[in-house]
């Protein structure tokens, strides 16, 4: 059975996230991506959107602590400390579920679906003003990965990175199964009553 495609041909967007965030959802040991906001506001209250729906995993060490992943490792290729350095680009993401915690409490529900410490997600659930975003995103994974160049464009905190060229998706293979996909989906639901979904 050949694997599900994804809806792009190529693409020449990334998602800057921690290293270790990003092996941990090549490794299908989180399945969500947590946001303050910051992407796009939709027209309606509380509206959010992603401005990508799908995208390249860059992975960084900017801002990336030891004690911000539970049980972290050691990436096989850490990312470059600045310009100039060789990237491995392996996953492509698809926001599929989009929800909004507004209660505190409901932080530790979300565990089986991440590998961030307690600490850093309340943290983050009580930036600037109470509550968190979470995006149900499926991973493809690339084998052998892309490698690019990190340039100057890339550096500082931002969320999103234009690449140089964009890159063909073909041959992606799912990290999750329709199967097991379809299951995190109903659990991320049942933890989320989720504000809506794409």
């Amino acid at each position: 059975m050949q694997p599900p495609p994804v809806a792009v041909a190529s693409c020449a967007v990334a998602f800057k996230e921690w290293a270790g965030v990003c092996d941990a959802l090549l490794a299908g040991r989180q399945s969500i991506l947590l946001r303050k906001g910051g992407i796009r506001e939709g027209p309606g209250p509380g509206a959010f959107v992603p401005e990508h729906a799908e995208f390249w995993l860059y992975p960084t060490a900017v801002h990336q602590a030891q004690q911000g992943l539970r049980h972290p490792v050691e990436p096989a290729a850490p990312p470059p400390a600045g310009p100039g350095g060789s990237l491995a680009i392996r996953a492509l993401a698809r926001v599929e579920l989009i929800g909004f915690i507004r209660d505190e409490a409901a932080l530790s529900a979300l565990e089986a679906f991440h590998v961030l410490t307690p600490e850093t997600i309340h943290t983050r659930f009580h930036y600037r003003r109470p509550g968190l975003w979470v995006l149900g995103t499926r991973i493809w994974r690339r084998e052998p990965p892309w490698t690019i160049l990190a340039t100057a464009e890339h550096a500082g905190c931002k969320t999103w990175v234009q690449l140089e060229e964009a890159l063909p998706t073909a041959g992606l293979v799912p990290v999750l199964d329709d199967d097991a996909w379809t299951g995190y989906l109903r659990r991320l639901r049942s933890v989320l009553a989720p504000s809506f979904s794409l």
